[in-house]
């Protein structure tokens, strides 16, 4: 038995596995790009690493891909096949059965209370607390989330190696649900006590997102996120907050040069990847960037080669984005065909997601893109208070949110558009794409105004029937 850095116990007789633990820990609390290595480095040290395997399996799933659910499980069965040899502590117990709970029963929010419940044993756990952290993101949890971190800072020594990471961890959750000036003075704070932490960096970047400092956002990621690597996953979602603050001054060829060369260089394995280019290529056209034909087409291949995965609602939503978008009307209706079918069968908490909101949700989008704005207004509208349970973040979901705006104004309906567009700006900052909306809107009011005095009968002339009756 070894102690990692917290002195928490760890099954194994080298030192240098629960060291590297420990690192692999802190790699995941900042959001670094080497996190997956730092596990697998772990593992290297002592292959029955009960604790790394269960973290690294639970990654893998994370990923929101169905070829690194096979390798999830494989990370399971070693785990077990180790700790039925070797016995093991009540978190690794833990993350054993959270592991288990996602990777067979699917059971998303079984896994977080696992982590949570072995947390409320042994509140300082980083470790833990990340893990769990991670999967209720994934739900759309953000009060969750919050409640965590805040119980772990709460009897964390003010001396633990990982506490201003934790800081970094609760900005961005009070940024989640409602608090900014707080989120953005925690998220100040570690990436000052901490300057690696990306996450903090990017907990900072939410709330200048919302409240519409671009310039500012642009000049806090380039000081705070400068080692980000292109090759990795969290590095071109960082890239896709730059493009966004780029498009909100209006700076569309910027953003544009980000997309070709940092956030979709290439195909990458994680669902967050499609997510971003396909989030931004929207984005950017829906300003009056032109993408053209071909990056669509190579997102919309990307999607067409996940179809059949149905890993994670969120994940298809973004594939109906790139299908849509691409015309691709037959593998769009095959994703939708697929999101049903795994509604119906599927027991697991991303088939009831599916069921209850992703499904309509992924149906308004490809018919927002296809052509059929009344109906996808009516859609979209109709579950706007059900899409945080897709997962993710306030920014990320606003893609659905200016979807929904475009069809009801696309669909003819100027006034509902307006509601829509004074509710959206109570919320959040407007930009160049707000801009652009109101002047439609105003637009379309003009031409109903119009067209509204053409169809108005003329008053009829008395004075001549006056005169000829003898009044003049």
């Amino acid at each position: 038995m070894r102690h990692d850095i917290w002195r928490n116990a760890v099954t194994t007789g080298q030192q240098a596995a629960a060291d590297a633990l420990g690192e692999a820990t802190l790699a995941l609390l900042a959001q670094r790009d080497d996190t997956a290595q730092r596990f697998t480095a772990a593992i290297a040290a002592d292959p029955g690493l009960v604790a790394a395997h269960g973290a690294l399996g639970l990654l893998r799933l994370a990923s929101g891909r169905r070829p690194r659910q096979a390798e999830a499980l494989q990370s399971l069965a070693t785990a077990r096949a180790a700790f039925a040899r070797r016995g093991g502590t009540r978190r690794e117990a833990a993350l054993l059965a959270a592991l288990a709970a996602w990777a067979e029963q699917g059971d998303m929010w079984r896994a977080a209370d696992v982590l949570e419940e072995a947390l409320r044993a042994a509140p300082a756990d980083p470790l833990l607390l990340r893990l769990a952290y991670a999967i209720r993101f994934m739900l759309g949890d953000a009060v969750g989330m919050r409640l965590a971190t805040q119980h772990v800072l709460e009897v964390l020594p003010a001396d633990a190696p990982s506490r201003s990471y934790l800081r970094g961890c609760l900005a961005f959750t009070l940024g989640e649900t409602g608090e900014p000036w707080q989120a953005e003075c925690e998220g100040r704070a570690a990436v000052a006590a901490q300057p690696d932490d990306l996450w903090a960096a990017h907990a900072v970047a939410h709330v200048m997102e919302r409240e519409g400092r671009a310039r500012e956002g642009i000049s806090w990621l380039e000081a705070n996120a400068p080692g980000t690597s292109a090759a990795a996953v969290f590095s071109r979602h960082l890239f896709w907050h730059r493009a966004l603050f780029h498009l909100h001054v209006g700076e569309g060829d910027a953003a544009l040069r980000l997309y070709d060369t940092e956030v979709w260089r290439e195909p990458g394995s994680d669902f967050r990847d499609l997510a971003n280019a396909a989030s931004l290529l929207w984005r950017l056209e829906s300003q009056g960037v032109p993408a053209g034909a071909a990056r669509w087409d190579e997102l919309a291949d990307e999607a067409e080669r996940r179809l059949g995965e149905h890993c994670l609602a969120f994940a298809d939503l973004h594939h109906a984005v790139a299908l849509g978008a691409a015309g691709r009307r037959g593998a769009a209706a095959r994703l939708l065909r697929g999101m049903r079918q795994r509604a119906i069968e599927g027991g697991d908490t991303q088939a009831q997601v599916m069921g209850r909101v992703g499904l309509a949700v992924a149906r308004g989008v490809v018919t927002a893109l296809l052509g059929d704005p009344a109906e996808a207004a009516a859609l979209l509208r109709a579950h706007r208070g059900e899409v945080p349970a897709l997962g993710g973040s306030n920014a990320q979901r606003d893609l659905v949110e200016r979807i929904t705006l475009d069809a009801t104004l696309a669909a003819g309906d100027a006034e509902g558009a307006f509601g829509q567009l004074l509710e959206r700006a109570a919320r959040r900052a407007g930009g160049t794409w707000e801009a652009q909306r109101a002047a439609r809107i105003r637009g379309a009011r003009r031409m109903a105004a119009r067209r509204t005095d053409e169809l108005r009968p003329s008053t009829p002339r008395r004075f001549p029937a006056l005169i000829r009756g003898g009044f003049a």
